[in-house]
């Protein structure tokens, strides 16, 4: 079984207005979602053993505190191609991944990677169907699990979805658990 984790970089700042769209970086509320969500997915059952990340700046930056939250043995490959990447080019990424990765993590972009998310799953609940085609929003994260001993092997249609959540949502639970 290989397991696919889907991760859309955190929330960018858009005050300069000269900055381009691939060195935008995080503003502090991104900042503050990916560190969270960094520790969540460490401890989380979706633990990836390999992580591909987007060159852009914010995806680099979401990536930052799991490089952190993960440890040096797992490796993160910064690839160039997730830059904006359509549903095919993802998946041709996914297909590239190392052989030996259980559970591999794509940090990307919107709309890309929802259109990868509704493309790949072939039974989602009713509610988990709607809020991914509603978007995924920054810091959004998705787990699919895909009954194949290759990552070559999955294709569209195949993929359970076993769990959807956005950083606001933990946050949030996590303020009323301390409350």
């Amino acid at each position: 079984m290989k397991r696919l984790c889907l991760l859309r970089h955190a929330k960018s700042d858009w005050s300069d207005p000269s900055s381009d769209d691939f060195n935008r970086p995080l503003n502090a509320r991104g900042t503050r979602a990916a560190n969270f969500m960094a520790q969540y997915i460490a401890k989380s059952p979706y633990r990836p053993d390999t992580v591909l990340c987007s060159t852009a700046a914010r995806a680099t930056a979401t990536c930052a505190p799991l490089r952190e939250a993960l440890g040096r043995r797992v490796p993160i490959i910064y690839r160039d191609e997730l830059y904006h990447a359509m549903p095919d080019k993802m998946l041709e990424e996914v297909h590239g991944a190392p052989p030996e990765a259980e559970t591999l993590l794509v940090v990307a972009h919107n709309p890309g990677l929802v259109l990868l998310a509704m493309a790949l799953a072939d039974d989602p609940d009713e509610e988990t169907a709607l809020r991914i085609a509603h978007g995924v929003p920054t810091g959004g994260f998705i787990v699919f699990e895909f009954d194949v001993d290759d990552w070559t092997k999955i294709k569209e249609g195949t993929a359970r979805t076993v769990f959807f959540v956005r950083p606001r949502d933990l946050m949030t639970e996590g303020a009323e658990e301390r409350s």
